[in-house]
């Protein structure tokens, strides 16, 4: 598996508050990527989207180094239960900060992952960032959005053309940090039968909202088709389209893509700045 990433502030926010961060093991056949979407001012944003992040990914971290986990001897059960601890520690470290620290409150953030285990790829979500499957030259949106556009749509009160210039469209009904305790959503896609040209696509709202599926999926379908992989401009090219479409909000881009014989360009990034 071949994993990239890339955020960027975009045109019209001063601070970035998104974060991301990509893992694989190779011992365990096993990858990740995070995007998480910060809000909050005084940049709790940041420090929301940087815990929440980092926290869930230790927790996945020591599940994964586990003799039964690299021995393949877990369950779909096993590891939808590790998710949701995971994404129940990163609330719980989030939601301490904004107890101890009052110009923290409010501070919040989305949490979008990709946990890629054999011939599995195992998905949770709190929020909008969203989680895409491109195979056979196709995108499927894997994760369904919190947000009150999303809930409207679903009580058909609200068409999906109106949707996109709904004033209230960055609205999200569920958020990392903002209550004592959450509830995620967790989604398995078995793998076993995708192309060689199949890849996971993560990215905050700042991509999903602002550039059409279809533009996105072009891009996919150029990168995957040249003699050269490289997810690194792939990603890139993606946040160019953003901030073509006037970059209002903060966006990261991750890709994970599962082919194993792939000749690639491009080195491998992690997190908002940070390693």
């Amino acid at each position: 598996m071949i994993l990239h990433g890339k955020t960027d502030v975009g045109k019209r926010r001063k601070d970035n508050q998104d974060n991301f961060m990509i893992r694989r093991w190779d011992d365990a056949g096993c990858a990740l990527g995070v995007v998480c979407d910060g809000m909050g001012g005084a940049m709790g944003g940041n420090i929301a989207s940087a815990f929440a992040c980092e926290r869930f990914v230790e927790a996945v971290d020591a599940f994964v180094r586990t003799p039964a986990a690299k021995n393949g001897k877990v369950t779909e059960g096993d590891i939808a239960s590790m998710l949701a601890h995971a994404v129940s520690d990163a609330n719980k470290v989030v939601f301490q900060h904004t107890e101890k620290n009052k110009s923290l409150k409010g501070m919040g953030t989305t949490l979008v992952a990709a946990l890629v285990i054999g011939h599995v790829m195992y998905a949770v979500n709190v929020g909008d960032s969203r989680l895409y499957l491109y195979n056979k030259g196709r995108m499927m949106q894997i994760t369904r959005d919190h947000s009150l556009v999303q809930y409207l749509m679903d009580a058909g009160k609200l068409t999906k053309e109106e949707a996109k210039d709904f004033p209230n469209r960055n609205v999200i009904t569920r958020a990392i940090g903002t209550e004592r305790s959450i509830e995620a959503d967790i989604f398995s896609v078995d793998l076993s039968n995708i192309a060689d040209d199949a890849c996971a696509l993560l990215c905050s709202d700042g991509l999903s909202a602002y550039v059409e599926t279809e533009q996105i999926r072009t891009l996919l379908t150029d990168a995957i088709g040249a003699s050269v992989y490289d997810g690194e401009a792939t990603a890139a090219r993606m946040i160019d389209a953003a901030n073509e479409a006037g970059g209002p909000d903060n966006i990261t881009v991750v890709l994970i893509r599962f082919a194993e014989s792939v000749t690639e360009e491009g080195d491998n990034t992690h997190g908002n700045g940070v390693v």
